[in-house]
C-alpha cells in the first residue's frame, strides 16, 4: 500500500496542502531541488510529462494574494500558467485583458519560465484542456468559499474527467484580500503595500485618477 505524501506546513496552516481530486499526491518518489532550492519529489527511474497547472481568474488587479499561490504552485507543479479570464464583448473589469497580463507578467518574472501568464475566454476547463493542462488551481479564503469552488470543481469533472482540481489555503495574513476590496480603497488614495505589489498599486492610482 502506498503511503500518501504529507503535505509540508511551514508558518501557517497547510501552507504547502494540495488536495487533487480527493486523493493526495503520492507514489514511488525521489526528490529533486526547485528553482528555490526547496525539495520537490518526482517519479522515479522513468521518463513523465511535465505537469502543468492551470491558476484562472480575473486578477483586476493581481494582489499579493493571489501572488503566494502563484509561487507556492511553482513548487509543486512543472509549470503554472496564470491564465486571466476576460470577455472582449462585456467585461467590467477596471483594467484590460492585456493591461492584466502586463501587471502580472512583472510581478512573476522572477519565476520564469516556471511560471507564465497567459489570457482566455470561455470555461476555464476548456482552456485547460486546450493547451493540455492536467490541474486547475483554485484558492480558498474562508469556509464560505468552499462550498461554490466544490460545486464548480464537481462540474468542471463532470465536463472534463482528465483535469483535476486543487485546492490551495491562502495566507491567514491574506484572508481579507479581493481585488473588489482593493480597488476600492484605492479609490480613496489608501496605499496597501503589504496587500498590493508597488507597480499595481501604481497602476491602480493612474487608472482611478488618484494622486
Amino acid at each position: 500500500m502506498r503511503r500518501p505524501l504529507r503535505a509540508i506546513t511551514s508558518g501557517y496552516w497547510l501552507q504547502r496542502s494540495a488536495i487533487i481530486g480527493s486523493h493526495f499526491i503520492g507514489g514511488r518518489l525521489r526528490r529533486r531541488t526547485t528553482i528555490d532550492g526547496q525539495n520537490e519529489m518526482t517519479n522515479k527511474g522513468k521518463e513523465r510529462t511535465p505537469l502543468v497547472a492551470v491558476y484562472p481568474g480575473s486578477f483586476d488587479p493581481i494582489h499579493n494574494g493571489h501572488v503566494d499561490v502563484i509561487r507556492r504552485s511553482v513548487a509543486i507543479f512543472d509549470e503554472v500558467i496564470v491564465a486571466v479570464t476576460y470577455n472582449p464583448h462585456k467585461d467590467a473589469a477596471l483594467f484590460t485583458g492585456d493591461e492584466r497580463v502586463e501587471m502580472i507578467r512583472e510581478v512573476i518574472r522572477d519565476l520564469e519560465p516556471r511560471a507564465r501568464v497567459d489570457k482566455f475566454t470561455g470555461l476555464s476547463v476548456d482552456y485547460a484542456e486546450r493547451i493540455g493542462a492536467k490541474v486547475l488551481i483554485r484558492s480558498l479564503r474562508a469556509v464560505t468559499d468552499f462550498d461554490y469552488e466544490l460545486q464548480m470543481a464537481q462540474m468542471n469533472k463532470q465536463m472534463s474527467p482528465g483535469v483535476e482540481t486543487v485546492f490551495m489555503f491562502s495566507n491567514p495574513r491574506l484572508f481579507f484580500s479581493s481585488s473588489h476590496l482593493i480597488k476600492e480603497v484605492a479609490g480613496y488614495g489608501k496605499r496597501l503595500p503589504e496587500l498590493v505589489p508597488e507597480l499595481v498599486i501604481e497602476r491602480l492610482r493612474a487608472k482611478l485618477k488618484v494622486r
